[in-house]
């Protein structure tokens, strides 16, 4: 029974890792402040932008957030990953699977590039089914940020946006049962493509 506490802990624990840490870092913030915003008419602002974490697929898993521009300094998103990570004491890797929404309002500029303050709740999802037992765990998270969107002539987006995530995570078992609770940081640094 120990063991099993132990495992759902793990479990627990892999959750709370990849729902707080960071979703990518390939373009250094130098990249993003030397980038000038673009002032560009309506015509040409991006309706929607895609953009994808390269860093996850270190996990490996791979997350894409669709971006709306519900108004010209308001966008919408939704966020959707799928991957497997391994656990210690696992003979299989644990299947990964999120899902979230935020909401970006821009300060400065607007949907094409400006600075963002915004809030996400990403909920998470992990499973496996070992040889000895099955584990799932559910966590979600919940963070307001601050952030910065650049999108170039040609359409390339480039995102970053920094805030603090609170991550409530629940894991559980056939014979044992674990929760947690954390604060800790939320990094997003994403590329992809506005249209």
């Amino acid at each position: 029974m120990v063991a099993s506490a132990e495992r759902v802990a793990r479990v627990a624990r892999a959750v709370e890792i990849a729902a707080t840490m960071t979703k990518s870092f390939l373009f250094s913030l130098a990249v993003l402040s030397v980038a000038s915003p673009a002032h560009a008419d309506e015509r040409s602002e991006p309706r929607v932008s895609i953009t994808v974490s390269p860093v996850h697929l270190v996990i490996p898993v791979g997350e894409l957030t669709a971006e709306l521009r519900a108004h010209d300094k308001l966008g919408i998103a939704a966020v959707v990953g799928i991957g497997s990570v391994s656990v210690d004491r696992f003979e299989d890797r644990v299947a990964v699977y999120e899902a979230g929404i935020s909401a970006r309002y821009y300060l400065t500029g607007s949907f094409r590039t400006g600075i963002q303050l915004g809030a996400e709740a990403l909920y998470l999802h992990a499973a496996t089914k070992d040889d000895s037992m099955a584990v799932r765990a559910q966590g979600l998270g919940l963070s307001p940020f601050a952030g910065y969107k650049w999108t170039g002539r040609s359409g390339l987006t480039l995102e970053g946006q920094l805030g603090v995530t609170y991550v409530a995570v629940r894991a559980d078992s056939e014979t044992a049962a674990a929760e947690d609770s954390r604060v800790g940081p939320m990094v997003n640094l994403n590329i992809g493509y506005g249209f």
